[in-house]
C-alpha cells in the first residue's frame, strides 16, 4: 500500500476515536469522516507499519446516520469528531462505546440507559486558537498546519465575535508576533491571553478590546481585572488564565450534581486529584471535614482562595501527588471518597491503598472510559459496581465523561 493509492471499501465500524475503520487485503485503514456500512472511495493519506491512514474521495453508498455537518471547517479541523453524525447517532455511539469497553477490560456488561446531553452547540467557555501570521484557527488532524477559521460553532457566540475582531487584528497588523490566543468567558465576562505581542501593536490591541474585562499578555495583566467569576452550584470560583475550569458549565453542573447525589452526611470525605477544588467545595455541605489532595500547586492555590470566597472553613487541601500522600489516610475513617484524576487514570499504589483503607463508597468520575475500566476492574476486588453514568461534556466530539458509584462488599 502507497500514499496516493485509491480503493473502494466498505467501513467495518468505528473505531473510538469516531474514524471509519476499514480493511485492504487484511491492513486496516482508518478514514476520517466515514460511518460504519458506509461504501466509500478513499485516497490513502498516510501509511504506517500496522495500519493507514485515508480520506473520502466519494460516498458510494451513505450511512442513515450520516448528516452533513453544520461546520464548514468540519472535514479539515482536527477538533470535532463527530459532527458528521446525527445526534442521537454521536450519543449511542459513545453509550456503545463505553459499554464495549467495560467488557473488553472488565469482563462485564453494563448497560446505560442513555447519555445525559444539554447542550449541543456554543457550549464551550474557554478557546485557545493557534495564530500565524494572519491565520488563526486550530490544527488540522494529524498536523501543525492551521486552518484558518472564522467561527467554532461549538465555542460560546462571544468569544466568536472576540475572535472576528482579533482576526481583523492580525491581518492588519502583520508583524504581531502572536502564536497563542486563550479567550474564556464566564458569567458574561471576556478574557483574553496572549502568548506574545510586538510592543509597537500593545496600546493599540488593549484600546481595540478595551471592553473585555481581562487581558493578559505574556502572562502580565495590562487590562482589567485579574480573574473572573464563576457561578457553580450555588458557590462562585476565582477563575484566571491559568486556572482550570470545566469548558461546559452547564453539563458540568449536572455532573456533580449526579456525583453528590451519592454522597450522604459524612464525617469525613476525601477527593483526589481535587484541582481547583470545585468538587470539593461542593462536598463541604456534606461533611465535617473534607481533604482535598492535589499535585498542581497553582490549582491548589485557586482552590484555597475559592474556599475563602466561599466562607467555607471545613476543607483541608494538601498539595502533593496523591500517590505520595494516600496512605496517609489509613488511620481515617472515610465514608466516602471521590477520585477525578487525569486522562491517564489513577495509578496503582494509590489502586492499592484504597483496597487497604476501605472508603465505604468510592465515586470515580473520568474523562477516559479506557482508564476508569482499567482501574475499576483493579477495585473490583473489593468493590462492586452500583451505577454508571455518562455525560455528553463534549458534544459533536468523541469525548465522554463518567460517574461511577463503587460500593464496599
Amino acid at each position: 500500500m502507497n500514499i496516493n493509492e485509491e480503493y473502494d471499501v466498505e467501513i467495518l465500524r468505528e473505531n473510538n476515536e469516531g474514524d471509519g475503520v476499514a480493511s485492504v487485503n487484511g491492513f486496516i485503514v482508518f478514514v476520517k469522516g466515514a460511518l460504519k456500512n458506509e461504501k466509500v472511495k478513499i485516497k490513502i493519506d498516510e501509511v504506517n507499519k500496522n495500519y493507514a491512514v485515508g480520506s473520502i474521495i466519494e460516498i458510494k453508498e451513505k450511512s442513515i446516520n450520516r448528516r452533513i455537518p453544520i461546520c464548514p471547517y468540519f472535514y479539515d479541523c482536527g477538533g470535532c469528531n463527530l459532527m458528521h453524525m446525527d445526534y442521537n447517532s454521536q450519543l449511542e455511539f459513545k453509550k456503545n462505546k463505553i459499554e464495549s469497553i467495560f467488557k473488553k477490560i472488565c469482563n462485564m456488561h453494563i448497560k446505560l440507559s442513555s447519555i445525559n446531553s444539554y447542550n449541543i452547540q456554543n457550549y464551550r467557555n474557554k478557546v485557545v486558537f493557534k495564530v500565524e501570521n494572519d491565520k488563526i484557527g486550530f490544527y488540522k488532524k494529524r498536523t501543525n498546519e492551521i486552518i484558518d477559521i472564522n467561527e467554532c460553532i461549538i465555542t460560546d457566540k462571544k468569544i466568536n465575535e472576540v475572535l472576528l475582531k482579533f482576526r481583523g487584528f492580525i491581518k492588519e497588523n502583520v508583524n504581531h508576533k502572536i502564536k497563542n490566543v486563550m479567550i474564556r468567558i464566564c458569567s458574561d465576562e471576556l478574557m483574553i491571553s496572549i502568548d506574545n505581542l510586538n510592543n509597537e501593536y500593545k496600546e493599540k490591541f488593549i484600546e481595540l478590546f478595551n471592553y473585555v474585562s481581562s487581558i493578559y499578555i505574556n502572562n502580565e495583566l495590562v487590562h482589567g481585572v485579574e480573574s473572573l467569576n464563576q457561578k457553580l452550584n450555588g458557590l462562585v470560583f476565582d477563575v484566571s488564565p491559568k486556572s482550570f475550569f470545566q469548558v461546559n458549565p452547564v453539563t458540568a453542573e449536572k455532573l456533580y450534581n449526579k456525583a453528590l447525589s451519592f454522597v450522604s452526611d459524612s464525617d469525613t470525605i476525601v477527593d483526589l486529584y481535587s484541582g481547583t477544588g470545585t468538587i470539593t467545595m461542593l462536598l463541604a455541605k456534606k461533611a465535617r471535614k473534607v481533604i482535598g489532595i492535589e499535585v498542581v500547586k497553582e490549582a491548589v492555590e485557586d482552590a484555597k482562595n475559592n474556599m475563602l470566597l466561599n466562607h467555607i472553613d471545613n476543607i483541608e487541601f494538601i498539595c502533593d501527588k496523591v500517590e505520595n500522600k494516600i496512605d496517609t489516610l489509613k488511620e481515617t475513617n472515610i465514608d466516602t471518597l471521590i477520585m477525578d484524576p487525569p486522562r491517564g487514570g489513577s495509578d496503582k499504589k494509590t489502586l492499592k491503598s484504597l483496597l487497604e483503607i476501605e472508603p465505604k463508597k468510592i465515586i470515580y468520575i473520568s474523562c477516559n472510559p479506557i482508564t476508569l475500566a482499567r482501574d475499576i476492574n483493579v477495585l473490583r476486588e473489593k468493590y462492586d459496581i452500583k451505577d454508571v453514568s455518562a455525560f455528553d461534556m463534549f458534544p459533536n466530539t468523541y469525548h465522554v465523561e463518567c460517574v461511577c458509584l463503587l460500593e464496599l462488599r
